[in-house]
């Protein structure tokens, strides 16, 4: 056996036996008898959230455009996109093969 591959094989024997993270054991049991966090009603948590500004556009200034607007303009764009993606010739060459 080579020395190269006998020293790596042994090598990784080695780490494999080691725990991989250390922790400190004061560190480990320091969590262990935590008491479970306290639950917080919803309306509390949303009652601290400022209201959404209203949305902007590249400029900075806030867009006039509403959503129902940028709705509409998404659904035409995807209607536009519906098409068929190879183009009759293509498609009549593609089928006919390499050799055709």
């Amino acid at each position: 056996m080579r020395p190269l591959p006998a020293s790596l094989a042994a090598f990784l024997a080695l780490a494999a036996c080691a725990e991989p993270y250390p922790v400190a054991p004061d560190l480990a049991a320091s969590g262990a008898d935590a008491p479970w966090p306290a639950l917080v009603p919803v309306e509390r948590i949303t009652a601290q959230v400022p209201p959404a500004a209203p949305p902007r556009n590249a400029a900075g200034t806030v867009a006039d455009a509403p959503l129902d607007t940028r709705a509409e303009r998404l659904r035409a764009r995807a209607e536009r996109l519906r098409g068929p993606v190879i183009d009759p010739e293509t498609e009549r060459r593609m089928r006919r093969g390499v050799g055709g």
